[in-house]
């Protein structure tokens, strides 16, 4: 084989490093999105909790008064709401992060491939 090309295959192995190092950084952006969507949705289900206990307790106090109760239902309407967003939400980042992981699969297998037929050529 020659230097030429094994110098072309080379260029394109560090070019696709550099794609990797891109896709890790990427990544960590990710991560790091995703942790403080964690701690955020954490804050929101705590606020969730407080907001259910709270619901609880006026239900039993106004539960012969119609019109606190109409705004009780209405409140925890909203409440579902919430957590039906909050389940949407989840369903998205994981879909990102299964279709990164599938990417990263495939590069990982090209790169795979490219190293075997390195060595496949080198040993010619």
């Amino acid at each position: 084989m020659s230097d030429p090309i094994l110098g072309q295959i080379l260029n394109q192995l560090q070019q696709m490093d550099k794609r990797f190092d891109s896709i890790d950084g990427h990544l960590g952006k990710i991560d790091h999105r995703l942790d403080a969507m964690e701690e955020r949705l954490g804050a929101v289900e705590s606020r969730l909790d407080t907001v259910d206990d709270r619901l609880n307790a006026i239900e039993e106090q106004t539960k012969n008064i119609p019109l606190l109760q109409q705004a009780v239902l209405e409140t925890l309407t909203v409440t579902k709401r919430l957590d039906a967003s909050q389940s949407a939400s989840e369903r998205k980042v994981t879909t990102e992060l299964n279709t990164h992981q599938h990417s990263i699969d495939i590069l990982n297998r090209r790169q795979l491939r490219m190293e075997a037929d390195i060595e496949t050529l080198k040993s010619r």
